[in-house]
Order: structure tokens, then sequence, then C-alpha cells
């Protein structure tokens, strides 16, 4: 599983919100049609008219539980 940073915008009450959030992928972002699945999943989710901004792949994966219990 990869882990990327998104920041998108979206319309807000108060005119446009800013946001950014970790997302998880099966798969690397290759291509637009990433992107357009990435933008209709955050609509889907109540983000109205949200539009990406930029990606970022994390360098590290995700941490597992059993990971995390070592630490």
């Amino acid at each position: 599983m990869h882990r990327y940073m998104i920041s998108f915008t979206y319309k807000a009450p108060q005119g446009i919100g800013f946001m950014s959030v970790e997302w998880p992928c099966k798969r690397h972002i290759r291509s637009m049609a990433d992107i357009t699945k990435i933008t209709n999943d955050l609509r889907s989710t109540g983000y109205i008219e949200a539009v990406v901004l930029s990606f970022s792949l994390f360098a590290d994966p995700a941490p597992t539980p059993a990971s995390k219990a070592a630490s």
C-alpha cells in the first residue's frame, strides 16, 4: 500500500476551503485518470467541487498494527 499527501480545494460555506489529507493507494498515482478518481472520491464524501492541487508520495510505508506495538 502506498501513501500520498493529497492537497485540494473545495467549495466551503465561507468561500474556498483548503485541505491536505493522507491518502492510501494500492498502486502509484501514474496519470490524470488516477487524479480524476481521487477527485471523484473526495466529491462523493462531501467535498463540493473538490480540485486536487498536488500530491506527494510518503517515503515510508504506513505502519502496521504489529510495528506500532513494537515501537
